[in-house]
């Protein structure tokens, strides 16, 4: 009888997951036709601690844009850094008046500690429009400009595309291309699901709201509960309230982050990230449903693959094509470099050791964050 049941779960879930491979290729085919010429003021937030050695690239990139200054307000909420953050943001402030520092309050208290810092900071800001990123970012000139530019009357969130700061070539580390390669996985298929209505996820490297969105939903005070998730969960609040949300696949929007520079390191930002699993339970169970199919054929069929070898080679070479396919045409969506599309078989092989990682370490919540 057992068995019965969970041949029976896995199958739906296998089931599940290529129906949802193809909604999110469907998906990939839709195209914004948004143009809002609006001039709007913008307030750029970033939480930061401990990042002197990263804050000056991305104050000189949001010193630069070539959206008008006198509507940029960017304020550096200091989140108890032991480092000369503070001084770094300072500097820039004397010479850009736009630019603020705010030292973050109650940190020991806190349970979200960047979701308390982010608050802080934009109860402290007056832009229409809220910027997201974090300090160890780098922005292009229009990087503000293509965000503004879709704001239209009815849009409530805008998420945007992230990628490392690599040169993906042989003597780059296998982490770093792993993560590389992951990284534009992960987005692209965040930007296939909310093409296809399904708010699922974002990241708030790369995020910008509403302040009237941000206040309808009472900021992020229902969700400091959960020590993740700032962007993730704020986006399923939004999703609640039925406001739109849409995905910036313009090439000016993209940003870079910075890679990581182990396995630990790696493990330890996305077991963060799959922490946020669990909730999805409450705050959008079809993605929890998506993330369960996720993980079920991920694994499965190198599982099967000792006790019904066939079934597991055909799951295995129809996740393989499909998988590989999105991946292809959303390549050149979103022009990016197709050598990196030769890593998809190793990622593939290394799929189901990370999944299953980064997932218990997330439902255990065995990470840390930065101290």
């Amino acid at each position: 009888m057992f068995l019965t049941f969970l041949y029976i779960f896995i199958g739906i879930n296998v089931c599940i997951y290529f129906i949802f491979l193809i909604v999110f290729y469907r998906g990939s085919s839709r195209k914004l036709s948004l143009a809002n010429f609006e001039k709007k003021k913008v307030s750029v937030i970033i939480a930061a601690r401990n990042e002197e050695k990263n804050l000056s690239g991305l104050l000189t990139g949001l010193v630069n844009q070539s959206y008008p200054q006198e509507l940029i307000e960017i304020i550096v909420a200091d989140d108890g850094s032991e480092d000369n953050t503070a001084g770094v943001v300072t500097e820039f402030s004397r010479k850009w008046s736009n630019i603020r520092l705010l030292p973050v309050q109650n940190r020991s208290v806190s349970v979200s500690f960047k979701k308390n810092a982010l608050g802080q900071a934009i109860d402290a800001s007056s832009g229409e429009i809220i910027i997201t990123t974090d300090a160890d970012c780098t922005v292009g000139k229009y990087w503000i400009q293509s965000f503004v530019y879709l704001f239209d009357t009815d849009i409530a969130m805008v998420a945007g595309f992230s990628r490392t700061n690599i040169e993906f070539s042989p003597a780059t580390s296998l982490v770093q291309k792993y993560e590389h390669f992951d990284f534009n996985a992960m987005f692209l298929t965040a930007a296939a699901a909310i093409n296809s209505g399904l708010y699922f996820s974002c990241s708030g490297q790369n995020l910008a709201y509403t302040r009237e969105a941000f206040r309808k939903v009472g900021g992020f005070s229902s969700i400091l509960h959960i020590e993740s998730g700032d962007d993730v969960n704020l986006m399923q609040l939004f999703r609640k309230k039925h406001f739109k949300i849409i995905f910036n696949s313009n090439s000016k929007n993209f940003i870079k982050t910075r890679p990581v520079c182990s396995w630990k390191d790696l493990l330890n930002q996305r077991s963060r990230w799959a922490s946020n699993m669990k909730w999805q339970l409450i705050l959008n169970p079809v993605f929890f449903i998506y993330l369960i199919s996720v993980f079920v054929t991920t694994l499965i069929p190198f599982v099967l693959i000792f006790l019904y070898p066939f079934y597991a080679i055909i799951i295995l070479v129809l996740k393989l094509i499909m998988e590989y396919n999105f991946l292809k045409k959303n390549y050149i969506k979103f022009i990016l470099e197709k050598k990196v599309l030769s890593f998809y078989p190793l990622w593939f092989i290394l799929q189901p050791v990370y999944i299953l990682s980064v997932s218990m370490m997330g439902l255990f919540d065995v990470y840390k964050w930065k101290k």
